[in-house]
């Protein structure tokens, strides 16, 4: 997975240097709200053997002052240029043209083990409320940078998640760009045992291999997205995404699925 990751930048790196692109201009972008619809096709959870499933999903996003709502498929239609708009409850606190330092709020929904009977009798992961801090960073006129702290904040063992991503932007036209963005999520120890973990206690009640693991990089993922608006108020877009698990979170005896597709295509309306 790392080496494709690696060999899909080299050409972009390559066009970037020898036919330089049209320079970017910024998708014009509303500041009230935004309302659509997206058909996405993928596995539910990362990790799960459930299989691939395709539904469609609301989009929508709003602005009130410097407080911005957004669910993940619309974050990114909601702002202009590069800036990354984080899910849920967001605002920027500091920030210039070439960096931004934004914080947000995310329900975190947790998993039930009870439709698995291999698996039932294990404690669920509890959902509770993630605390975030994003910094971004544009490292030129198409690469940016970002690192992502997540908490939880209830004490509901969600435990820290640090996410890394690395973003490429491509102009075809001044209201169509494409996107290619790779990244990598580390966790702590909490944050692995609760969802990759079996406590020995969990063991006797399963019957399944107790299993106990500590701090490190549990992933790996990489997209590609289409975005284009079609006037001055419809927006589409369409993309393709991979995620795997990596380290010991990938051998953990909970996990089936450890590398997840997905595609998505969606209609967005925009009041400005």
């Amino acid at each position: 997975m790392r080496a494709i990751l690696l060999g899909g930048l080299l050409p972009l790196a390559a066009m970037a240097q020898q036919s330089p692109p049209p320079e970017p201009v910024a998708l014009e972008a509303s500041r009230d709200y935004l309302l659509g619809v997206a058909l996405v096709s993928s596995a539910p959870q990362l990790g799960s053997d459930t299989s691939q499933r395709t539904r469609a999903s609301p989009i929508w996003a709003f602005q009130l002052g410097r407080f911005r709502f957004a669910s993940s498929g619309a974050s990114a239609l909601l702002t202009q240029g590069r800036q990354t708009v984080d899910t849920g409850v967001s605002t920027v606190v500091a920030g210039s043209d070439r960096w931004s330092l934004s914080t947000s709020l995310r329900i975190d929904e947790g998993r039930s083990w009870d439709d698995d009977a291999r698996f039932r009798g294990l404690p669920d992961v509890r959902g509770t409320l993630r605390g975030r801090v994003t910094a971004n960073v544009a490292l030129g006129k198409r690469w940016t940078a970002s690192v992502r702290g997540s908490q939880d904040l209830l004490g509901r063992d969600g435990g820290l998640r640090i996410d890394s991503g690395l973003g490429y932007r491509y102009p075809i036209s001044s209201q169509t760009h494409w996107d290619l963005s790779l990244g990598a999520g580390w966790a702590n120890g909490t944050y692995a045992r609760t969802h990759y973990g079996i406590a020995p206690d969990s063991a006797v009640a399963t019957g399944l291999p107790a299993y106990r693991l500590g701090s490190g990089w549990d992933g790996v993922s990489a997209g590609w997205r289409l975005t284009s608006a079609l006037n001055r108020n419809w927006v589409m877009y369409g993309g393709v995404g991979a995620s795997q698990l990596q380290g010991a979170a990938a051998r953990s005896p909970l996990v089936g699925r450890r590398t997840v597709y997905s595609a998505t295509v969606g209609l967005a309306y925009r009041n400005n």
